[in-house]
C-alpha cells in the first residue's frame, strides 16, 4: 500500500511537471493570400518526443482550415503540413533546441461571402512521455499496469532530467559568454587608461618644451 501511495505521489508531481497545452479558439475566416492566421508556440529541448492534436469543428460550409509546424531555428526545421484539417494528429522528434510553432489558417473558398464566419479549433500540444501512446506500448509488449506506470515515470523522469541537464548547459555558455564579455571590458579600460596617461605625459612634455623656447621657464 506504501508502495502505491508513493507511486500516485510521483505520478500525480510528475503530471503537473509534464509538459502539456490543451486550448480552444476561434479562427475567422479569411481570403486565400491574405496572410492572416493563428500561431502558437512552446520551447522545447531538442530530441524530444512530441505530439500535436487538432481538430476542426463543425460550423458554416465554404471554410477550409490548414496547419503548418516548424519551428524557429536556424534551420527552421519542418515538422507537418496539412492542407484540410477535420481531425488530424502529428508525431514528431525536435531537431533543435527551439520553439514549435503551429500556425492554423482558415481560407474562406471562393463564392462565399465575407460575413465574419469563422471555425472552433480544438488543438492540444504534448510532449515527451505525455506523447506516448502507452496504451499500444502495454498492448504490443504485453505490460502490467503497474510495469506500465513505471515505465511512464520512468521517462517523464529522462524528460525532466534531460531538460535540466540542457539548462545547465545552457547556464554554462551564458556564464562563459558573460566572463568573456568582462574580460574584453577590463582589457579595453586598461588600454583606455593607457592611451589617456600617454596623452597626459605627451602634453607635459609638449608644454614644457613650449616654454622652454618662449624662455618662460
Amino acid at each position: 500500500v506504501a508502495q502505491m501511495k508513493a507511486l500516485f505521489l510521483i505520478s500525480v508531481l510528475l503530471a503537473l511537471l509534464a509538459t502539456a497545452a490543451a486550448i480552444e479558439f476561434d479562427l475567422p475566416a479569411s481570403v486565400e493570400g491574405s496572410g492572416a492566421r493563428r500561431c502558437l508556440s512552446q520551447w522545447l529541448p531538442k530530441g524530444t518526443h512530441s505530439k500535436v492534436q487538432a481538430k476542426v469543428l463543425p460550423g458554416f460550409p465554404g471554410q477550409k482550415v490548414s496547419v503548418e509546424i516548424h519551428d524557429d531555428s536556424p534551420h527552421l526545421n519542418q515538422y507537418g503540413a496539412r492542407k484540410q484539417v477535420d481531425d488530424v494528429t502529428f508525431r514528431f522528434d525536435t531537431q533543435a533546441h527551439a520553439n514549435v510553432i503551429v500556425c492554423f489558417q482558415n481560407i474562406l473558398e471562393p463564392g462565399y461571402p465575407s460575413d465574419g464566419r469563422a471555425l472552433t479549433i480544438q488543438f492540444k500540444m504534448e510532449s515527451g512521455a505525455m506523447a506516448e501512446d502507452f496504451h499500444r506500448v502495454q498492448e504490443e509488449e504485453k505490460l502490467k499496469p503497474m510495469e506500465i506506470e513505471l515505465r511512464r515515470l520512468s521517462m517523464s523522469l529522462d524528460d525532466i532530467q534531460d531538460e535540466l541537464q540542457y539548462l545547465k548547459q545552457r547556464e554554462g555558455t551564458l556564464r562563459d559568454a558573460n566572463e568573456n564579455m568582462n574580460s574584453r571590458v577590463k582589457t579595453f579600460s586598461l588600454f583606455s587608461i593607457a592611451v589617456l596617461i600617454s596623452v597626459a605625459v605627451y602634453q607635459v612634455f609638449y608644454l614644457r618644451h613650449f616654454f622652454q623656447q618662449k624662455k618662460l621657464i
